[in-house]
């Protein structure tokens, strides 16, 4: 059974996204006073009590001119469409609108259930400025404070009401979080569209158009991924107003919640120093990660031998990162899409992965045997070792002195392990114990 998708809608400014992160738990959208920062549907999944559901941030309706204006009302029509519950949100201090009555109206032709949440109660005393939205005509209202997190559970509870539910499918398998990272206009929104075969995330030829890190589910080969497109990520010193650095802020923070990175480079610019930064946060962050070259259907001579270009220069400019895949697509015509999916079910398994005891004493074994280690007349002894941890793959060694582990052989033993065990597109961590 798929999950009941619960859309938050309403005008600008009346504080979807602050009750977004409020239903989610933490600080996923971005929050700013200016009307439209939230462009795009945002999706995410939510447990409350026993039941699940995917729960959608999305763009305010507008009556502003803007060149994203009808791209917003485009992308709320659509959540509408798709969505079984609607959370439509009112601003009490601010009064009825002209919008909300337009909105209401959508609403009601749409069939759908309707929860309307009276945002800025913040205390008792103000919820008499809430009563006047019964006008609207919903007979499920509550008086909410998203900043506060007055009422919320109320709310949510509204929700679970709703959700139609099969015990037979309490036990839901987890979608597997797959993340797009790279510096603005390589694609990433264009990737997400051709992902979820319709226009869900907005493409715009302004670099940055995607302000926020935009959660969506989509399905390939009958199977859900949550994919996750980030705003462009820019160098520290190019940081040019708050939007963009709340921007690189939300990204950084969506690549801590994603199980795999798709770091995406443009075929026609190539790699540079931004993509190396970038691979740099996704090591340090130690994600598993799969290599996208986008744009691929613009080279149009020695195709092979662009790849073995691009390969060689990847390979020369993420030393540190030899392990993640390469895979050359194009987001615009749908060209290897489907083997980024089945890559990222592959790399998480690596990702995952556990080595039995048995399994690892063998391979240390044969690697001491292959090269042992001397350095100034003293020979390096590993006493004791163990897989501690996966996501990734985490592993102890008990030695005689840790000044004697130099750089290359923790190199060696990594190679190894991976010679042996495979650990495609994945960071191994090794640690040195003196004992």
């Amino acid at each position: 059974m798929t999950e009941t998708k619960v859309a938050i809608i309403g005008r600008p400014n009346v504080g979807k996204s602050t009750l977004f992160n409020r239903l989610i738990g933490r600080k996923k959208a971005i929050m700013h006073e200016s009307p439209g920062t939230t462009r795009d549907r945002n999706d995410y999944e939510v447990l409350w009590k026993d039941k699940k559901f995917i729960i959608t941030d999305t763009a305010g309706w507008s009556s502003d001119a803007s060149v994203f204006s009808k791209d917003m009302a485009r992308q709320l029509e659509m959540a509408v469409r798709q969505s079984e519950i609607i959370v439509f949100v009112v601003d009490a201090k601010s009064g009825i609108h002209p919008l909300d009555g337009q909105i209401a109206q959508v609403i009601r032709e749409s069939k759908k259930s309707v929860i309307l949440a009276v945002n800025k109660i913040d205390a008792q005393k103000d919820e008499n400025k809430g009563y006047e939205f019964y006008q609207l005509g919903f007979k499920d209202l509550v008086f909410i404070s998203a900043i506060h997190g007055r009422s919320i559970n109320d709310l949510l509870d509204m929700i679970w009401s709703n959700i139609k539910y099969d015990r037979k499918n309490k036990k839901k398998k987890e979608l597997l979080k797959i993340i797009l990272v790279g510096k603005p206009n390589v694609g990433k929104s264009s990737f997400v569209n051709a992902a979820a075969k319709e226009e869900r995330s907005i493409v715009h030829s302004i670099a940055g158009t995607t302000r926020d890190s935009l959660n969506v589910l989509v399905k390939n080969n009958d199977k859900e991924y949550i994919l996750t497109d980030t705003a462009g990520l820019h160098r520290g010193n190019k940081t040019k107003d708050d939007m963009e650095y709340l921007s690189n802020l939300s990204a950084s923070y969506a690549i801590d919640d994603a199980d795999i990175a798709v770091l995406m480079i443009d075929a026609e610019q190539g790699i540079g120093e931004t993509e190396s930064k970038i691979a740099g946060i996704l090591e340090k962050k130690r994600k598993a990660v799969i290599i996208a070259v986008n744009k691929w259907d613009l080279i149009k001579d020695n195709k092979e031998e662009a790849v073995g270009y691009f390969t060689q220069s990847i390979r020369e400019k993420l030393k540190f990162m030899s392990w993640a895949q390469v895979i050359f697509l194009s987001a615009k015509t749908g060209q290897r899409i489907d083997r980024v999916f089945s890559q990222a079910d592959i790399v998480y398994e690596q990702y995952k992965r556990e080595i039995s005891q048995e399994e690892l004493s063998m391979a240390i074994r044969a690697a001491i045997e292959r090269k042992p280690y001397i350095s100034k007349g003293k020979t390096l002894k590993i006493k004791n070792y163990a897989q501690v941890a996966a996501r990734p793959p985490t592993f102890v060694f008990t030695v005689n002195d840790t000044e004697l582990v130099h750089f290359s052989y923790e190199r060696f033993i990594e190679n190894f392990l991976r010679e042996r065990f495979g650990f495609d597109g994945t960071p191994i961590t090794l640690k040195f114990r003196r004992g």
